[in-house]
């Protein structure tokens, strides 16, 4: 009888272990503030449901091999998926902007693209990651 008494509370002190969520709370909005691949700076300020790109810089390299320092603002808000995941593409007048990412721990992870024309060349970073938490 004692050792059946012992192997429930084991179960249940196992069971409610096992119930217990391990994840990392979700980041409190505010500014996140990171860096990117190319070790330039990035500010998003995540909302309760979306993420909006506040400012960043990236390398691009152009068609006739030279590079373009794009700097790149005003963003509107991107919605908030389920899971924490962000998807958008924006554009400008001669830019387009893709990101992709997701929040995790303390901050938000993924990668950014940017085409740009600068003259008549066009310039193309390629998928560069980034990773911004809470300052």
């Amino acid at each position: 009888m004692l050792k059946k008494a012992m192997l429930s509370v084991a179960c249940a002190i196992g069971c409610a272990a096992l119930a217990v969520d391990t994840g990392s709370a979700a980041p409190q909005p505010g500014l996140l503030t990171g860096r990117t691949g190319q070790d330039r700076a990035i500010r998003l300020q995540l909302k309760q449901d979306s993420v909006q790109i506040k400012r960043f810089t990236i390398e691009a390299r152009c068609r006739d091999g030279s590079w373009l320092i794009i700097e790149e603002s005003g963003f509107v808000p991107t919605p908030l998926r389920q899971g924490g995941r962000i998807r958008d593409y924006q554009f400008g007048s001669t830019d387009k902007v893709w990101i992709r990412g997701r929040l995790q721990g303390r901050g938000l992870q993924g990668t950014i693209r940017v085409t740009d024309r600068w003259g008549g060349v066009r310039c193309n970073s390629g998928w560069v990651r980034f990773h911004a938490s809470r300052g």
